[in-house]
């Protein structure tokens, strides 16, 4: 029995060692001094999969309303990164919840990746938002990208992008 218990404990504690190396995620929220939504919270990790949850790298973002019209959908870009901050996977959370000026909202949305393992960074910034009267807002990519390629040069508009929102350099 004492011996049973000792090697619990020896795989308990080597188990606790293992864990304190673990390199914890980095999130990073794009901060866009014009949006009418804010992020004031983002948590981005990868899940094995469970019996509850799928496998995948899972975003979670709080939002606050800070514009005085009702926002009725959103769209939340977001980008991985591996351990070695090479571009892994860009993904969209959509949420079509109604949110009333001041109001929150929260979301989770699960990306999957061929090296979805490997994630070390996740970025998070607003793409879109559609107003109760029709008006959508647009980010403005450029900032996006200046903090992408802080991670990883060469990261373009195409690699986050779905095609039909692209802009080219000589609309401007």
């Amino acid at each position: 029995m004492r011996i049973k218990v000792l090697i619990i404990a020896a795989v308990l504690f080597v188990e606790m060692q293992i864990a304190a190396f673990a390199i914890e995620p980095v999130n990073i929220i794009v901060d866009q001094p014009n949006a009418p939504l804010r992020i004031t919270a983002y948590d981005a990790s990868f899940k094995e999969s469970s019996r509850y949850e799928r496998e995948g790298i899972h975003h979670t973002v709080k939002l606050v309303n800070d514009s005085e019209r009702t926002i009725v959908a959103v769209e939340i870009g977001l980008v991985s990164f591996s351990i070695w901050n090479e571009f892994i996977d860009r993904c969209f959370g959509i949420s079509l919840d109604q949110i009333e000026p001041e109001g929150v909202d929260k979301g989770t949305w699960v990306a999957t990746a061929l090296s979805d393992f490997t994630f070390l960074t996740g970025v998070a910034y607003v793409n879109r938002v559609r107003f109760e009267n029709g008006e959508i807002w647009e980010a403005d990519i450029k900032n996006v990208l200046s903090v992408l390629t802080a991670i990883q040069e060469g990261v373009e508009a195409e690699d986050i992008l779905p095609g039909s929102a692209l802009k080219s350099d000589t609309e401007e």
